[in-house]
C-alpha cells in the first residue's frame, strides 16, 4: 500500500471492508453506551479528509452518520476528536463536516496535529487532574508504522472503558524492520512495544508476517482482556495490515466479532481484494462444523448448560452465538452429545434446540 500525497485519493476494496466493520460496530457501541453514559468519546486518530475521490464516506462521516442515527444518544454529550498531521486534509474534512445537520449535543473537535502529540497531552492532563478518560473508542488507522506507538495504546488501555481498534501495516513493517536507517527500526520497535531480541525472534521465523501478528497480539493481551484480529490482503491476496480490537468488556468483544462475521462470513477474519463479491462461491464453508469440534475437544466428558457453552464461544473463541448453536445441532445430529429432556428449570426441552438451561452431556 502506498501512502497517499493527494488531499484525496481513490478508496480500495479493503478499505471499504474496514469501514463496513466500523460502521457495524459503532451501529453497536453508540446505542449501548448511550442507554448507560452520560458522555462518550470517539477518536479517530489518522481521521484523513472525510471523503475519498469517488464521493465514498471515511471514518469521519461514517462514526457522525452512526451516531445521528442513534434517538438514545439525545441526553448525552457525544464527543469526537479527529485528528489528522495534514492541514489541507483537516481543512477538507471540516468543509464536508459544514454539510451536516450536527445535533447540538455532538461536540467535534478537528485538529491539525500528530495523533501521538495529540493523545499524550490528552492522557498526561487527566493524569495531572487525577481524572480519566471518559468511555472511548479510539480508530487509529495510521498509513507505515509512525505515530502510534504502544506505549500510547497501553496509556489508552488503562482506562478500562477505552476500546481500541488499530490497524498495524504489517506488509511495511516486515519490510523495513531491516532497514538501514536506525530511525526506521525504532519506529517500528516502538509500535510494536518490543525489544531488539523480540524483533530478532521473528526476523528468524519461517513466517514473519504470521509472528509479527502474534507478537502484537500477545503485547495486546497484557492490557485488555479480549483481543481480535481481522487480516487484509491486497489484489495479490498478499496480506497488508491487520485490524485489531482491544476491549475490557465482553460485549464490546462480541458486538465486534458479529461485525467481522458480516464482513467475512465463511471465517469471520479476513478479506482480499482479490475476492470478487460478483463471483458466486462454488464451495461455501460451514463455520459451525469447525466450531463442532472445538466444542467436543473442549467438554469432553463433561456435562455443561447451553449457557455456558454459548459464553464459551463468545469469550474464548473467534466464533458467534449463531454458529454455536448449530455446531450443537451438529454434535447432536451426530450422536456426539446428549442433551437431557429436561431444562435445569424442569421444563421440557424440544429437540433440536438448545434455550438457556439445556443440561449437555459431551
Amino acid at each position: 500500500m502506498t501512502k497517499p500525497s493527494e488531499t484525496l485519493w481513490e478508496i480500495e476494496p479493503h478499505t471499504k471492508a474496514k469501514h463496513e466493520i466500523l460502521r457495524r460496530y459503532l451501529g453497536a457501541w453508540f446505542p449501548i453506551l448511550g442507554s448507560k453514559i452520560p458522555r462518550i468519546v470517539y477518536i479517530d486518530g489518522f481521521c484523513g479528509p472525510g471523503r475519498y475521490l469517488g464521493g465514498e464516506e471515511g471514518s469521519p462521516i461514517i462514526a457522525l452518520q452512526e451516531a445521528r442515527k442513534q434517538p438514545i444518544l439525545i441526553n448525552s454529550d457525544v464527543n469526537f476528536l479527529f485528528i489528522d498531521e495534514r492541514e489541507d486534509r483537516i481543512k477538507h474534512l471540516e468543509s464536508e463536516l459544514s454539510l451536516l445537520n450536527i445535533p447540538s449535543n455532538f461536540h467535534i473537535d478537528a485538529r491539525v496535529n500528530e495523533f501521538e502529540d495529540t493523545l499524550t497531552k490528552i492522557l498526561d492532563a487527566l493524569e495531572k487532574k487525577g481524572a480519566h478518560l471518559a468511555p472511548t473508542f479510539a480508530f487509529i488507522d495510521p498509513f507505515g508504522f509512525k505515530g502510534a506507538p504502544f506505549t500510547l495504546i497501553k496509556r489508552l488501555m488503562a482506562n478500562s472503558r477505552t476500546e481500541v481498534f488499530i490497524n498495524i501495516m504489517v506488509d511495511s513493517v516486515n519490510r523495513f524492520v531491516e532497514h538501514p536507517l536506525p530511525v526506521d527500526r525504532q519506529h517500528i520497535k516502538d509500535l510494536l512495544g518490543v525489544s531488539d531480541h523480540e524483533i530478532e525472534s521473528v526476523i528468524n521465523s519461517q513466517d514473519r508476517i504470521l509472528a509479527f501478528r502474534q507478537l502484537y497480539q500477545d503485547k495486546l493481551l497484557k492490557h485488555a482482556k479480549f483481543v481480535r484480529y481481522f487480516e487484509m490482503r491486497d489484489n495479490r491476496n498478499k496480506v497488508i495490515y491487520y485490524l485489531f480490537f482491544a476491549s475490557n468488556h465482553p460485549l464490546g468483544h462480541k458486538k465486534m466479532k458479529e461485525a467481522f462475521w458480516k464482513v467475512d462470513n465463511q471465517s469471520g477474519f479476513k478479506f482480499s481484494d482479490r475476492t470478487d463479491p460478483n463471483q458466486p462461491v462454488l464451495f461455501e464453508l460451514d463455520p459451525s462444523i469447525d466450531l463442532a469440534r472445538i466444542l467436543k475437544a473442549r467438554f469432553s466428558g463433561t456435562r455443561q448448560k447451553s449457557e455456558d457453552i454459548i459464553s464459551f464461544v463468545d469469550n474464548e473463541t473467534a466464533y458467534i452465538e449463531t454458529y454455536a448453536k448449530k455446531a450443537l445441532v451438529h454434535l447432536e445430529n451426530g450422536n456426539e452429545i446428549s442433551v437431557e429432556p429436561y431444562k435445569s428449570d424442569g421444563a421440557k426441552r424440544r429437540s433440536g434446540t438448545f434455550p438457556a438451561g439445556a443440561v449437555i452431556h459431551f
